[in-house]
């Protein structure tokens, strides 16, 4: 998860309509909120069901980008009370709470609490839990995190060549554009990378804005 800012206002009359469609693939760049994958193939979440919460059915700040997979692992019982509700990544910016790493020899995403607060402590825990659940299949019968986990790691290898190739090459502003593309709102799993950036003293300096 990654932090979101809205920009766009949507009229609708209904959260099918195309223009809610329309204005969550520029406020959110066609990636998934949940696992970050950029996908055209996504569904119009409810953050809070609307089967609990009617009178936010239609609400535009309610609704989010989130692909097949997503929508379908995260339990209906998520953000129906306070006990099982997760971090809003519209008001919370995850990447100061949840570090993610792709551990490719355990072949798994390790998920991990960096930081507390009284107010987000149980909002954290339970955003942990759902991203174990879609990255790792925990408490899921699902097998789509195979899929998402060979994807992630396409993607890192990629990134981890090019920050390598930064380092080595003299022709800096080449390197340095390829990596900021890769770190901007329009690339899909940003959190990781920039975790890979902040683990990284040296690329941290230049980056880590």
């Amino acid at each position: 998860m990654t932090k979101i800012d809205r920009k766009e206002n949507p009229t609708f009359n209904h959260y099918s309509d195309e223009s809610v469609k329309e204005a969550l693939k520029k406020d959110l760049f066609k990636r998934c909120y949940l696992c970050e994958e950029v996908t055209r193939h996504f569904e119009v979440e409810h953050f809070y069901p609307q089967k609990y919460f009617s009178h936010l059915e239609n609400s535009y700040e309610n609704l989010f980008y989130a692909c097949q997979k997503c929508n379908k692992i995260k339990p209906k019982d998520i953000n129906t009370n306070s006990e099982n509700e997760i971090l809003n990544c519209c008001e919370t910016n995850p990447y100061e709470y949840i570090k993610l790493e792709l551990n490719t020899k355990e072949c798994k995403v390790e998920v991990t609490q960096i930081k507390d607060e009284p107010d987000n402590g149980n909002k954290v825990r339970e955003t942990i839990k759902l991203l174990n659940r879609i990255y790792n299949g925990e408490n899921s019968k699902s097998t789509s995190c195979e899929d998402l986990k060979d994807d992630i790691k396409e993607k890192i290898e990629e990134f981890r060549k090019k920050l390598d190739k930064y380092e080595k090459t003299k022709l800096k502003k080449v390197a340095l554009n390829s990596i900021i593309e890769e770190i901007s709102e329009q690339s899909a799993y940003i959190t990781f990378k920039k975790w890979i950036i902040r683990d990284n003293h040296t690329l941290n300096s230049e980056f880590g804005n």
